[in-house]
């Protein structure tokens, strides 16, 4: 059975995001300052959902939330709405449909990475009084670390030179 390039690139893509959350869980913690940690599952995600757009973001983001919802003490559900949010917003800006230039991307994953926190202290029923608390102790300083990390990665894996029409 032999697989058209286009598959398996797309499997490859696949495999990625999953191999992320491992990188997440491993090197993370050992990247941290002050206890900052980036999330490095984010970028991979971020990237995911440009590529493949809305419908494989949400799968993806449902199935990795699920994983992580799995191993958390929290709230179960918690992850795996906060992704699937995220996947089903920024992968519809598909690179097929929009152009996104560096900047963006990288603004991209900075919102991403702080809708995703917000949307979990949420549904955690951590409750509204203790928001602003949480987005300016973690939510803000994971998200600028994410978005240094972020704009390394994009760097390394730029956007394709023009938006393809359907």
């Amino acid at each position: 059975m032999t697989f058209s390039d286009d598959t398996k690139k797309e499997i490859l893509r696949g495999m990625l995001v999953p191999l992320a959350l491992v990188a997440q869980a491993t090197i993370a913690p050992l990247v941290s300052l002050y206890g900052v940690q980036p999330s490095l599952f984010l970028v991979v995600f971020v990237l995911f959902c440009l590529r493949t757009g809305a419908l494989p973001a949400v799968w993806m983001g449902f199935f990795c939330g699920m994983a992580l919802d799995t191993y958390s003490i929290g709230t179960v559900g918690a992850f795996s709405v906060a992704l699937t949010i995220v996947g089903f917003s920024i992968g519809q800006l598909h690179e097929r449909r929009v152009h996104l230039g560096y900047p963006l991307r990288v603004s991209l994953l900075g919102l991403a990475a702080l809708l995703h926190d917000v949307i979990w202290h949420l549904v955690s029923r951590h409750g509204l009084g203790h928001l602003p608390g949480f987005v300016l102790r973690v939510a803000l300083p994971s998200t600028l670390y994410t978005m240094l990390i972020g704009a390394i990665v994009f760097a390394l894996r730029p956007p394709r030179p023009t938006a393809r029409n359907w």
